[in-house]
């Protein structure tokens, strides 16, 4: 216990430090969040017997194999610069 009320809290991004292990589990939150999703409405799609959102994400992929690529590219160069030594 402090000598103020209210020390031991941190006053809003004062205290947050984004270092490249912060910022890769962000990423794998996100992918693991947005794959989670994914299967949950495939799995919804398929008692319901419509079409899955996955298969609008694979025909879109197909569609723009350049624009996957870059992104491929961009997340690659992304974790080698946060991982490299």
């Amino acid at each position: 216990m402090g000598t103020c009320p209210g020390e031991d809290v941190a006053d809003g991004w004062s205290d947050v430090n984004l270092t490249p292990e912060a910022i890769l589990s962000l990423i794998a939150t996100a992918g693991v969040g947005i794959a989670f999703l994914l299967m949950l409405e495939e799995a919804v799609a398929l008692r319901q017997g419509r079409d899955p959102m996955s298969n609008a994400v694979r025909s879109f992929v197909r569609r723009f194999p350049r624009g996957t690529y870059v992104l491929a590219v961009l997340i690659g160069m992304v974790l080698g610069h946060l991982l490299w030594p």
